[in-house]
């Protein structure tokens, strides 16, 4: 559209330099025609005939605005993954178990993963040894810029507060400490990448930094205001601070629900920033509330009858014939005959009811199922005349045992669960 604009503005001048010129062209009359239309050039732009400035040089072009969600773009969007070793998915039992990975195939986008085991955000010396891996700092910009993403996703700090590197002034930070890399870096990205289309995340709950991360996490919050980046802060949300090890492999690093947890949880905050727009609400379960036979407790059930759509739940409803205690859970097909545990809820005690459990915003995928264990024989089932398999039983004794399930100790049932999203 722009061209053609250009093209219509320069046809006039175009044609009276010809009347008074001629058809001479020597080397003075090819300069003055170049000036001349150099200036018209110029007079449009200031017009807004003609757009100024040139396309930026990492940013994709089809990333218009903040207002335009990228999970709209034509093509599947082109994400860099920034960090250290949580990024990597260390402690992840698969690579695409890994928060980063799990957070792209819910938004539909291209992974490319830059993130190094053991670095840290500054440059600064640990305990006076030089680092043994390269600072983000000394590396975004290999890392980044040849790339040409639509986004790119950091997160960085937590090998900082865990080898408490210094912090730096707050006015006027030097480098190799971590407030003056991390303003060399940020400002460094915010001349080759559009802010809005950076987002800068807190490093996961962990108990290994608990005492000294707050000032590290002010310091990357105050860092993306300054430049005008995205702000997630997932260290003080992402799960329950009094169940971190429950999400933690070694004190520091996520296990598989710990990354999980983390892909939901910075998946959910981007629809809130208007990073993306949100998905539908996913649907799955039995809905039969009249369900009376109850079911011994003890077990992890599956719902294989109406597995879930992708989206996103909220909440899961059920029918309780008694009282009991009870653990909802999301399981993901492995492909093997077995299923893996993406998501599992705290012990709640129910009575008998109908209740709806609020669950945190738990993106699924097609195929994912519905799973729920007791403690009692609370839950109700309708029974079926049938020998169809309408969900599988795993003898679970403890629910803190409730983890991936291999196809061996899984049994089949007639009874459809009462439990469904609501």
């Amino acid at each position: 559209m722009h061209l053609v604009k250009l093209f219509q503005v320069l046809q006039f001048p175009k044609r009276l330099l010809h009347n008074f010129l001629g058809d001479r062209d020597t080397s003075k009359q090819r300069v003055l025609k170049i000036l001349v239309l150099g200036l018209l050039l110029s007079f449009a732009c200031e017009l807004g005939i003609v757009e100024k400035g040139i396309s930026n040089p990492v940013i994709n072009s089809q990333v218009l605005s903040k207002a335009f969600p990228i999970n709209q773009m034509t093509t599947p969007p082109k994400v860099v993954f920034f960090g250290s070793s949580t990024t990597v998915g260390l402690w992840a039992s698969r690579g695409d178990r890994r928060w980063s990975t799990l957070l792209s195939r819910y938004m539909g986008w291209q992974e490319i993963n830059e993130s190094l085991s053991g670095s840290t955000l500054s440059k600064a010396s640990r305990d006076g040894k030089p680092l043994r891996t390269t600072a983000a700092v000394q590396r975004w910009r290999e890392a980044i810029t040849p790339r040409h993403p639509d986004l790119v996703v950091m997160l960085y700090g937590v090998n900082d507060a865990y080898w408490k590197l210094p912090l730096g002034d707050e006015v006027n930070p030097k480098p190799a400490t971590f407030r003056g890399d991390l303003e060399t870096m940020l400002t460094g990205m915010a001349q080759v990448l559009r802010p809005d289309r950076l987002v800068v995340v807190t490093p996961q709950p962990n108990q290994a930094t608990r005492d000294r991360r707050s000032p590290y996490d002010l310091a990357l919050k105050e860092g993306a205001n300054k430049i005008g980046a995205n702000f997630i802060d997932a260290g003080q949300e992402a799960f329950p601070i009094d169940e971190l090890s429950n999400y933690s492999a070694d004190g520091l690093h996520l296990n598989n629900l710990g990354h999980a947890a983390l892909a939901s949880y910075i998946a959910g905050k981007l629809i809130d920033i208007g990073v993306v727009t949100p998905p539908p609400m996913a649907k799955g379960g039995n809905n039969i509330p009249e369900a009376r036979e109850a079911l011994s407790g003890g077990f992890l059930r599956i719902d294989v009858d109406r597995p879930l759509s992708f989206g996103v739940i909220r909440s899961i409803s059920a029918r309780w014939l008694t009282s009991g205690q009870a653990r909802f859970a999301l399981m993901r097909p492995d492909g093997r005959g077995g299923y893996e545990l993406i998501y599992r809820t705290p012990k709640f005690a129910v009575s008998k009811d109908i209740t709806e459990t609020k669950v945190p915003r738990w993106w699924v995928l097609e195929g994912d199922r519905l799973a729920v264990w007791t403690d009692g024989n609370c839950l109700g089932s309708q029974s079926t005349e049938t020998t169809a398999i309408h969900h599988l039983a795993i003898e679970i004794k403890q629910d803190m045992s409730i983890s991936d399930v291999k196809s061996s100790s899984i049994r089949a049932d007639d009874h459809k669960l009462a439990i469904w999203t609501s």
